[in-house]
């Protein structure tokens, strides 16, 4: 076998020896057509060249080859976490309730992953590298609550809309940030929540609040409410609609309003700028 390679290597070199290729197309091809001549030339002491041979002696024994290429497979042992995941490459993927806190070895390729508990197979997922994202089955019967997320999160986001849009807004960005379909569930239920203490005018202030500062959560809207710090996104008395008016924006350290711009004010705030600038 290894006097054929070197052979072959001989007789490829000799005919590629001087040419210039410019892609890497052109080189295979020349390969290519050096290679079946070696192949078509008749063996030194022998009546059949290597490509007779080949289709007299061994041909009829070969197989197709597969409908699916293979695919390099890796190997990685990990602990049942207690909420039923095991993290693959910062992804979590589930697995029956009963195999938490055993160790699993993860079989994984650039689609899927298995995963097996000695030599029993677990669970089969596609492979997903969201970092931080979820994969579960509802099959694996996962601890702590029986029902889809996703519906009753649906639910809320629903009496979130009824509400106002700013709360419904909010909760979708802490959906978003949580990632995790359990705790996502639980923080925007507890943020609704929040209502019955704190009043339905105050949680619409500490979301628009919290949206702002970019805080995702149950625990930093409550922080936002004992604190005081939704004062500012608070409607004022101003703002209610007592003579069939159109309301005017809610007060805001950061919104003027139409008086900054009266005749006087302008003036005074002109005069400044000219005595700065002398």
């Amino acid at each position: 076998m290894e006097n054929a390679v070197k052979l072959m290597y001989r007789s490829v070199y000799a005919d590629i020896e001087g040419l210039t290729f410019h892609d890497l197309d052109s080189l295979n091809n020349a390969i290519r057509t050096s290679l079946d001549r070696f192949n078509d030339r008749r063996m030194a002491s022998r009546k059949h060249s290597r490509r007779q041979l080949f289709e007299q002696m061994e041909a009829g024994y070969l197989r197709p080859l597969p409908a699916i290429g293979y695919q390099m497979k890796e190997q990685k042992t990990v602990t049942v976490m207690r909420n039923s995941y095991v993290t693959l490459l910062k992804h979590h993927y589930s697995v029956p309730k009963e195999y938490i806190g055993k160790r699993v070895d993860i079989v994984y390729d650039a689609e899927t992953l298995d995963i097996f508990h000695g030599l029993r197979h677990v669970a089969t997922h596609h492979r997903d590298d969201t970092p931080y994202g979820y994969t579960q089955k509802p099959s694996h019967n996962l601890p702590g609550r029986h029902g889809s997320y996703e519906k009753d999160i649906d639910e809320i986001f629903e009496r979130a809309a009824s509400i106002d849009n700013i709360v419904l807004v909010y909760l979708k960005e802490v959906a978003v940030h949580k990632k995790y379909p359990p705790i996502a569930f639980r923080s925007c239920r507890g943020i609704l929540s929040l209502e019955k203490k704190f009043g339905l005018e105050r949680l619409v202030a500490a979301c628009a609040c919290a949206s702002q500062a970019r805080f995702y959560g149950y625990q930093e809207v409550l922080d936002i409410l004992e604190k005081g710090d939704d004062a500012d996104f608070l409607p004022s008395a101003d703002d209610c609609d007592t003579d069939g008016e159109a309301p005017v924006l809610p007060r805001h350290k950061n919104i003027r309003g139409r008086d900054y711009f009266s005749k006087s004010i302008i003036s005074n705030n002109l005069k400044k700028d000219n005595n700065g600038n002398k």
